[in-house]
């Protein structure tokens, strides 16, 4: 697996997509001032990914894709009887401050195999990339969760917009940047645990980039290698030496990550009834598959 990179603004300066080093090497030189967070409030050391988050994510995705009228189902939000513009979530009941806000990304991968899946938990099961797209400046939960479900899932350049026949081999996570600390060095960190920002000067200069959590760990570097890595990223062409390192500016963060497939999704929050499917259709695969063994964590 190559590791996640900038793949520049697909809404706003503020979004950025996960991607491959080896793809749109051309873009990394129009983000490096995009990486740098806002301040970030202060509840985001106590928010917690959570299951409603994913649940709240499936729900828009599926909506989007059968163009549905209805709104929300009563499981998904926190009052009956409201408009489109009015729905609360009810992850916001999780919350620290409904008003909370952080970096966050929102990502869906796709089973490598269509068929032969049923009987294994999603820990057996592979998937790769369909869409990541997220924001290294804090935005208000309540809000951003939503639009960055959709945007990942249709904006995603590098990727055609998901569609329904993908959906029910989909699985989506919901990663909330939090913690986030200046380092006392470029190597103050712990592989695994954190993800990184840097910024430094050369020459007059200006180089930034970022690494996600769980790409060091992902690639099996080291903190050395991490960050010459992401100072390539950033554009740096030069020679890295101690000098150079000394000047590296790193602040350090986590974060809190839950994630779900579609099997999950159905069983918990519609009863083993596929929302893709009409009354009819689902009633008739619900007892077809009564004998099956099916996914669960």
């Amino acid at each position: 697996m190559c590791p996640r990179d900038e793949d520049g603004s697909v809404k706003d300066k503020e979004s950025i997509s996960c991607t491959d080093n080896d793809k749109d090497d051309k873009d990394d030189d129009d983000n490096n001032d995009k990486s740098s967070p806002k301040s970030v409030d202060d509840t985001s050391a106590t928010l917690r990914a959570t299951p409603e988050m994913c649940h709240y994510c499936f729900h828009l995705l599926i909506k989007k894709v059968t163009s549905a009228s209805s709104s929300l189902s009563s499981s998904i939000i926190s009052s009956d009887n409201i408009s489109d513009n009015d729905i609360i979530p009810s992850f916001l009941e999780s919350l620290p401050d409904p008003a909370a806000s952080c970096p966050l990304f929102i990502t869906w991968d796709i089973r490598k195999r269509r068929n032969g899946y049923h009987g294994l938990s999603p820990s057996e099961q592979s998937f790769e990339l369909r869409g990541c797209i997220g924001t290294l400046a804090p935005r208000p939960l309540r809000s951003a969760l939503k639009e960055y479900a959709l945007m990942s899932a249709f904006h995603d350049r590098r990727f055609h917009p998901i569609d329904k026949s993908d959906v029910p081999h989909l699985r989506v996570s919901v990663s909330l940047l939090v913690n986030y600390e200046e380092c006392s060095h470029c190597h103050d960190w712990v592989v695994g645990v954190h993800g990184i920002l840097i910024k430094f000067t050369h020459r007059l200069s200006s180089y930034s980039a970022t690494y996600l959590p769980e790409v060091a760990m992902e690639q099996g570097w080291s903190q050395q290698e991490a960050v010459q890595s992401l100072m390539r990223k950033a554009g740096y062409r030069g020679e890295i030496c101690d000098s150079l390192l000394g000047t590296v500016n790193c602040t350090r963060y986590q974060s809190s990550k839950e994630r779900l497939t579609y099997q999950e999704h159905v069983q918990i929050y519609s009863g083993e009834n596929d929302p893709l499917l009409s009354p009819l259709e689902s009633s008739s695969s619900s007892s077809s598959s009564s004998d099956r063994v099916v996914e669960h964590s």
